[in-house]
């Protein structure tokens, strides 16, 4: 069985790719930041864009916490 490298991916691949939410990466795509193109009714994520995307966010230092927290974590249960 041949294998390839998709140039596409369907919306909830592409984000999971970047392991953000499906609204999140349709932000991207409506900013312009992320390119996308529609085939019939689906919508086919660009992975050179998401690649170059990626690549383009600046680079963390320092330490960074493992998990964040989240803001339901400090509500208190009645």
């Amino acid at each position: 069985m041949p294998i390839f490298t998709p140039i596409a991916l369907s919306p909830r691949d592409a984000a999971a790719m970047l392991a953000v939410s499906r609204r999140t990466l349709s932000d991207l795509i409506r900013k312009g930041k992320v390119a996308a193109r529609k085939s019939g009714t689906r919508t086919l994520v660009d992975v050179a864009s998401l690649t170059a995307y990626y690549e383009a966010l600046p680079i963390k230092k320092g330490p960074a916490p493992l998990f964040a927290e989240s803001k339901s974590k400090h509500r208190r249960l009645h």
